[in-house]
């Protein structure tokens, strides 16, 4: 059978589209039609024709030539019927054909059929963890609609690329083939070499496609670079004791490279369920991930002395387990992360924790009598470039309370580790403890020193624990280098 011609390829395209439309629930009904033509009309910024009399295929079908008229017009009537139908079974089947659409135009006027079924058969492999390494890393996850090798080419081929450097797609397809040698199909594997040879001679890329490097990725060592989970509770500055949460996942271990998830708003009293539901579709995410995991939680002034190393995982069991027993969690301040006025000297003080932590040392805070102790303190913190941790004399509170000045001191100082007792930093057992703590040279384990009471309080027992100094322990670890992006509810 010969090549189709590029007219052909994308007529079968769209023939396929309005296939996947006409099973679709919404599309298929009179109400829910119309409130899809009103949001793909709002994504497209011009108005799409009402369907007049009953013959629906002949619109879809004028719809979807339309929609391939404009830039992005395909996404927008993906997107539009996500809106209502959010990942659906014709959503699922629609989001690859627009990537194809994509994948066609780029590698034009290569026909890919040929390519789908030996990416079909590559078999059990990680593909998350290929896409990022034919990407360079600028892909961190895919979408769920990405389910074979295929689809996920697909995808990579819509992924801008810098000049001469290899297209990710290409790349992938250089990482398939591998797989395929080392699973003794080396004549199949050779199909998809020999396509990345014509592309590059097309492309004017046969060096970059000479020096890609793929060997190291068929064994990867697991890494010791942590992943992390933030999450941000936002305050709705209209409704008050409503939260936006927002949250990004990072995995990758060569870079600082945050997938930002979905933001939704909340009452105060749903933010620990939806926490838990976050963690646990995160770990189902991350199921075949070889890193620790560390939770981060940016809470805002008000939210800051809450135990969130304490809210529940599978709640809903007779036995229920804190945070505290399955992750390291820290607590960082949204208050700094938005004020970059206060940005340079975090920094500065980071720097000397990371770089010099047998020359740092922290700082106690004593009982304040009045507004001007805490000048002195920020003065004090602003004046010793080595002070990096701020222990205070209070849980941060209300407005007024001295703990929450202090925080203020510390965060206008840059200081980028703060620890406190959430109920009495009064208590003996706190002062000792934080003691032992702070004994570590430099500081430089002062996360993992919280988390061993932490853990020395898990070991008592939910009847217990609540009498131990580590059931009480809150850090707050701010890493300047580790922002999210951006930041705020969307």
């Amino acid at each position: 059978m010969g090549e189709r011609s590029l007219e052909r390829v994308r007529n079968e395209l769209v023939v396929s589209i309005v296939d996947a439309l006409q099973r679709s629930g919404t599309v298929s009904q009179a109400a829910g039609r119309e409130v899809w033509r009103d949001l793909l009309s709002g994504e497209l910024g011009a108005p799409v024709e009402p369907l007049t009399g009953d013959r629906l295929r002949p619109w879809l079908l004028m719809v979807v030539k339309s929609c391939t008229g404009v830039g992005d017009g395909l996404a927008c009537l993906v997107r539009s019927l996500e809106y209502v139908e959010e990942e659906s079974a014709s959503v699922v089947e629609l989001w690859p054909l627009v990537d194809e659409w994509e994948a066609v135009d780029f590698f034009s006027p290569a026909d890919l059929r040929g390519l789908r079924p030996v990416l079909e058969s590559v078999g059990s492999v990680d593909l998350p963890a290929m896409a990022r390494r034919a990407s360079r890393s600028r892909v961190q996850e895919l979408p769920s609609w990405c389910r074979t090798a295929w689809q996920v080419f697909l995808r990579l081929a819509g992924e801008n690329t810098p000049p001469d450097e290899l297209p990710p797609s290409m790349a992938f397809l250089s990482l398939c083939a591998e797989w395929l040698v080392e699973d003794g199909r080396p004549e199949v594997a050779e199909r998809l070499r020999r396509f990345n040879r014509d592309q590059a001679g097309l492309l004017g890329l046969e060096a970059a496609l000479a020096d890609w490097q793929h060997a190291e990725f068929l064994q990867p060592e697991p890494s010791l670079v942590p992943a992390y989970l933030l999450i941000q509770f936002e305050p709705d500055r209209v409704e008050a004791d409503r939260y936006y949460l927002s949250h990004w996942r990072q995995s990758d271990s060569e870079g600082w490279h945050p997938v930002r998830g979905e933001t939704v708003h909340l009452r105060r009293e749903e933010l620990p369920g939806a926490v838990e539901k976050l963690i646990e579709e995160t770990e189902a995410r991350w199921a075949n991930l070889r890193q620790p995991v560390i939770l981060e939680f940016v809470l805002p002034w008000e939210l800051l002395n809450e135990p969130v190393e304490w809210w529940w995982r599978e709640s809903d069991s007779p036995d229920p387990t804190p945070l505290a027993l399955d992750y390291p969690v820290v607590v960082r301040s949204l208050e700094r992360l938005q004020r970059a006025a206060w940005h340079r000297p975090w920094h500065s003080k980071w720097r000397q924790l990371r770089e010099r932590p047998a020359d740092s040392h922290p700082h106690w805070s004593r009982p304040a009598q009045d507004g001007a102790s805490f000048f002195q303190l920020e003065r004090e913190l602003k004046e010793d470039p080595q002070a990096v941790c701020l222990v205070l004399s209070e849980p941060p509170g209300d407005d007024s309370g001295a703990g929450r000045r202090e925080v203020l001191a510390g965060l206008r100082a840059g200081v980028p580790a703060m620890i406190w007792h959430r109920s009495d930093c009064s208590d003996p057992s706190f002062q000792e403890a934080i003691e032992q703590i702070l004994q570590d040279r430099g500081l430089g384990s002062l996360e993992d020193q919280v988390r061993k009471w932490r853990g020395d309080a898990l070991k008592l027992g939910p009847g217990r624990w609540d009498g131990h100094v580590g059931r009480h322990l809150a850090i707050l670890l701010d890493d300047p280098e580790r922002k999210p992006t951006p930041p705020g509810p969307v």
